[in-house]
């Protein structure tokens, strides 16, 4: 838990760096609201599967790219990186309701699929060695092939800025370098150095890591605080279970207290019933020695009774016979007392003993108990150590918890800080702006000011070399003087000086000054001569690429205006001529000496004619026309608005620009007012425009009621 602990605050640290860079992609123009637009949208996302489902993401996540390609990926798709893909404009109509309603801030751009028609291009004359197309780098799924291809598929990234130039006049594609310098294929040529600090597709992927390693700490460190939380509810448990071993260890140890007090007390009644009987058993072995000896006496006895007796004893004989029957009858009777005594003995002896076997048994039982109950002690303080060391641990991960938490407050802290800085930041930038205008207007008086102070400091500094050097012996000695005493000393010198009117007191020192100001302005002229030759060459080579690049684009106007004048007047010809001195120049140099651009058409085949003066109004109507279409061809607009192009044309006329326009109605948009009918067949809206309540009104309509309005007002007319 530590380690993830440690793990949550470097991430932490590493998402502060990341905001840092995040506030740098802010500073980018115009991306803070791109950013805003997108938290935006998540919001109005976390809730709508349907509009989850639609939605693909922003161009910049739906693909991955070598970092080395980080630079030229930013500079060709620029803010359409952070384009928002979706399945159809269906759902971006429903994203964009849903956004407003809310008034949720940003700035929304979306690209539905279902509108995007990527064009095919050809890469057969790229060559692989010196450029390759952007769109083999990039890794993307296949059903969004049409998507990528529209943002990249119209660049290539060169080796070096030569092949951008060469290809992008041969391939008529955009043409781009790792380092970010581009040429498009309508001639225009940018570069320059491109910092890694402003570039948006490698501080979003920096920022995209840190947030998803956040992620995933956060994850783990859910995890450990269940774990910490099933921890915390088993030390619970086992304190509980502490608790009650702890009552039946009492419980058990009242128990055996009392088992060894009556163990005792019984051992103690067995000493004194072994005592007795021992005792017993001495007197019953000398009651059986006394029973042999009078049982003999009595055989004796017994035989001295069959003889006459009377007859053979004295009287005294027969007094202690009689004495004798009657010790032997108490005698008899002692036995028979000592032997039921002796019974009686045997029995206690026998139930002492059952008692004695049952109390071993009873001891045993105590002894494999107290085991147990020492077996449960050993297991208790295990249990007690381990559950110290768990409070102990828990408390550590508490502590460690507490300081992580805090440092998380910190950071955050910090996070709001920074949120707060750069919104004084931004204030601040807004009052800079305000005030630059002032700052460039006090620009130029300053400028002037510091020439006049510049020109009074060279005055002043004239004046004081005018004065001469003192001495440092001089001023030694009269460091400490009197005014009085230095006056009259002054008074004393000036005349002395008025001798040396005529001497330059200041030769030497003006030599020294005059030198070094020479050697300077040495140093300093071929220093700006260096600077002119490499700006003269400089200025050269760029005269050079502007005129091959204007050349470049005459030819190329010059192609489409021969071929649209042929397809919008069959078996006419037309060309564009430079005016001005042509004859005997290059190409390059004729471009420089040109004056202007005129025209020769013919729209029979026959004599061309040069002046515009020379056409109709209709003819020139379709020089205009051709000339447009032309220029549309090589640098294209979004959309093109004709007001009765076709008003002063012939019918064949009419029909041949309705075809042109429907031709390149796939790469622009081309709105026309009309009257005639042609034009109504190859559109794909009509509109018309009623006059109602003195205002002016704009409906849709269908082309049947397009075709009856034109008709109808030919037959007004």
């Amino acid at each position: 838990m530590s380690q993830a602990t440690n793990l949550l605050r470097q991430t932490r640290e590493e998402l502060v760096k990341e905001e840092r860079n995040k506030y740098k992609l802010k500073t980018i123009p115009g991306l803070k609201q791109v950013l805003a637009g997108h938290s935006s949208v998540m919001k109005v996302l976390e809730n709508n599967n349907r509009l989850q489902d639609g939605y693909y993401g922003m161009v910049i996540n739906l693909f991955s790219c070598p970092d080395q390609m980080f630079t030229a990926v930013d500079e060709t798709a620029g803010m359409k990186l952070f384009n928002h893909v979706v399945e159809t404009d269906k759902i971006a109509t429903e994203l964009m309701a849903e956004l407003n309603r809310r008034k949720l801030p940003g700035v929304f751009n979306f690209m539905p699929l279902n509108r995007i028609r990527p064009r095919q291009f050809d890469y057969s004359m790229v060559d692989g060695q010196d450029a390759f197309p952007i769109i083999e780098k990039l890794e993307y799924e296949e059903d969004l092939e049409g998507i990528i291809s529209f943002v990249f598929g119209k660049t290539l990234v060169c080796r070096n800025m030569d092949t951008v130039v060469r290809l992008a006049r041969s391939s008529k594609l955009d043409c781009i370098t790792l380092d970010g310098e581009k040429g498009s294929s309508k001639g225009v040529l940018s570069g320059g150095y491109v910092s890694l600090e402003r570039n948006k597709m490698a501080n979003y992927d920096r920022y995209q890591l840190a947030v998803g390693k956040l992620g995933d700490v956060t994850t783990e460190i859910e995890h450990y605080e269940g774990e910490m939380v099933k921890l915390e509810q088993e030390m619970v448990f086992m304190t509980k279970e502490v608790e009650k071993f702890q009552n039946l260890l009492a419980k058990n140890e009242g128990s055996l207290s009392k088992l060894i007090a009556d163990c005792k007390m019984m051992m103690e009644s067995g000493e004194d019933l072994k005592k007795k009987c021992v005792e017993e058993e001495q007197r019953l072995g000398e009651m059986t020695t006394d029973r042999k000896l009078m049982e003999a006496t009595l055989s004796g006895l017994r035989t001295e009774l069959d003889v006459d007796m009377n007859s053979q004893l004295s009287l005294e004989e027969k007094n202690l016979c009689e004495v004798l029957v009657k010790k032997i009858e108490k005698t008899k009777s002692g036995y028979k007392k000592r032997i039921r005594e002796k019974d009686e003995l045997e029995r206690e002896k026998f139930a002492i003993e059952s008692k004695m076997v049952g109390m071993r048994k009873d001891e045993e039982e105590l002894c494999s108990e107290v085991s147990k109950l020492g077996k449960r002690d050993r297991e208790v303080e295990k249990a007690k150590l381990d559950l110290d060391n768990v409070t102990e641990q828990m408390v550590k991960e508490k502590e460690r918890l507490a300081v992580a938490m805090a440092k998380e407050c910190k950071l955050d802290e910090e996070v709001k800080s920074l949120q707060s800085e750069e919104e004084r930041k931004e204030k601040k930038l807004s009052k800079l702006k305000e005030t630059l205008g002032e700052d460039s207007m006090n620009k130029e008086k300053l400028f002037e000011k510091k020439i006049h102070l510049q020109k009074s400091i060279q005055k002043l500094s004239q004046k004081v070399n005018s004065l001469g050097g003192v001495q440092p012996e001089m001023l030694e000695r009269y460091k400490n003087a009197k005014r009085t005493l230095l006056g009259k000393e002054l008074q004393k010198i000036n005349q002395k000086l008025k001798d040396f009117d005529n001497v330059n007191k200041k030769a030497l020192e003006q030599f020294v000054t005059f030198t070094e100001e020479n050697e300077r302005l040495v140093d300093r002229l071929n220093q700006m001569t260096e600077d002119k030759t490499r700006i003269l060459n400089m200025i050269n080579v760029l005269d050079t690429k502007k005129s091959e690049q204007i050349l470049y684009t005459f030819k190329q106007l010059y192609k489409n205006f021969k071929q649209m004048f042929s397809r919008i007047v069959p078996g006419g010809r037309g060309e564009l001529i430079l005016t001005g001195e042509t004859v005997g120049l290059t190409d390059a140099d004729r471009m420089e000496s040109a004056t202007g651009l005129t025209t020769s058409v013919s729209f029979t085949g026959d004599q061309a004619m040069k002046n515009l003066d020379q056409l109709s109004g209709g003819q020139k109507s379709v020089v205009a026309l051709a000339f447009i279409l032309a220029i549309q061809q090589c640098d294209p607009a979004p959309f093109y608005l004709f007001d009765e192009v076709d008003a002063a044309l012939d019918i064949e006329h009419r029909r041949a620009i309705a075809a042109v326009i429907h031709g390149q109605a796939g790469d622009a948009q081309f709105i026309t007012t009309t009257f005639r009918p042609e034009m109504l067949r190859h559109a794909d809206q009509c509109f018309g425009v009623l006059f109602r309540g003195k205002a002016s009104h704009v409906v849709p309509v269908t082309r049947e009621e397009a075709e009856n309005f034109v008709q109808e007002s030919a037959i007004q007319k």
